[in-house]
């Protein structure tokens, strides 16, 4: 292997893209440095002067392709409006999403002793944020009488996340409508105390 002159963000970029197509092709067990390295055509020290272990040099490729990003959040002056952004904002990552669900989630799980949670924490940033500032400017604006409760909170993102695994790729755009107007509004708009009937 000869090793390409690259230095700074070029090769930190090439070996992060790099590392992710390890990561699809070979999975977890494949995820090596040495792997890694290989295939951004450049030395291992190069990544061990940047990330000490395999679960480091895991999660800034995995924050490479997007997961963990600030989320923008939406003031489009509806509720509805703003949710729907949200929602077709991690949407976006649904490839990738799939990818990386399919190929190392059970063996990461496995060898880090990482819960789903906290990787969820890890992935989604400030995402759950997002959400609480969506759902109190609509009270301020009068479309809401109260905070929700965090489980109605939750839903919409748990419901796209739900797809998103189950059908490994991105989610239709008519799916997220259908889970903000059929499922979250109504939730969300109802008085609180009452039960759907």
């Amino acid at each position: 292997m000869t090793a390409t002159r690259r230095r700074g963000a070029a090769l930190e970029e090439a070996i992060l893209d790099a590392g992710w197509e390890q990561l699809v092709e070979g999975g977890y067990q494949g995820f090596a440095f040495e792997a890694v390295a290989e295939r951004a055509r450049t030395g291992k020290t190069a990544l061990y002067r940047r990330w000490p272990d395999k679960e480091a040099l895991l999660l800034a490729v995995i924050a490479h392709r997007g997961f963990g990003a600030p989320v923008e959040i939406p003031d489009t002056g509806s509720l509805r409006e703003d949710v729907l952004t949200l929602l077709r904002s991690a949407n976006r990552l649904g490839d990738s999403g799939a990818a990386l669900f399919s190929t190392i989630l059970g063996a990461y799980y496995d060898e880090t002793e990482t819960t789903p949670a906290q990787l969820r924490a890890q992935l989604l940033g400030n995402g759950s944020l997002a959400m609480t500032e969506v759902v109190q400017r609509a009270i301020e604006r009068g479309e809401l009488t109260a905070d929700l409760p965090p489980r109605v909170l939750a839903l919409p993102g748990d419901l796209v996340r739900h797809e998103l695994m189950m059908n490994l790729s991105r989610v239709p755009d008519e799916t997220i409508v259908d889970i903000v107007d059929t499922v979250f509004l109504p939730l969300a708009t109802q008085p609180r105390g009452r039960a759907l009937g």
